[in-house]
């Protein structure tokens, strides 16, 4: 019902209908998947079902997948251009942070005290995948009310040593 696209295996379908002592047909699959075949799939089932239901809710969101599932959605979130994917490494098992409001990725600290970026070769395309964060009003924002806490806390355990 869903294999109809699928081309015929002409030897499949003989060598099984001879086994079956009945006409049989049977269609060849996909050896692999493409990246754009898989970025068809992945970029809509993220702005689609990701965005709306978890990251504009605020939630944390962790996603695995094959490499070019992974590629595809990083083309999407870092802007990278086509020409430069087949120049992207993607190392396996690596952690890949993206923060949605700053629009950048980080790497997570394995507590080696190695920086990932000479650990890890994620060849010449590295650089649109490692852009600096932008600096959004939220950031700032942050940065002020994180101050003013830290003021008030201090000022409060001073009175709290005069006393």
């Amino acid at each position: 019902k869903y294999v109809k696209d699928l081309r015929i295996s002409l030897m499949e379908t003989i060598n099984r209908s001879i086994e079956a002592k009945e006409f049989q047909i049977h269609r060849k699959f996909p050896k692999a998947e493409s990246l754009w075949d898989c970025m068809q799939r992945s970029i809509p089932f993220y702005t689609q079902r990701i965005v709306p239901e978890a990251v504009n809710q605020g939630k944390r969101v962790l996603i695995t997948s094959h490499e070019n599932a992974i590629r595809g959605i990083l083309m999407h979130l870092c802007e990278i251009p086509e020409e430069a994917m087949n120049q992207l490494h993607l190392p396996n098992g690596l952690p890949l942070v993206y923060n949605v409001k700053r629009k950048c990725i980080t790497l997570l600290d394995d507590g080696s005290g190695k920086d990932p970026m000479e650990v890890h070769d994620f060849g010449p395309a590295a650089q649109y995948l490692f852009r600096p964060c932008e600096l959004d009003d939220d950031f700032f924002d942050q940065m002020e009310q994180q101050a003013l806490a830290n003021q008030k806390g201090s000022s409060e355990s001073k009175e709290a040593v005069a006393a």
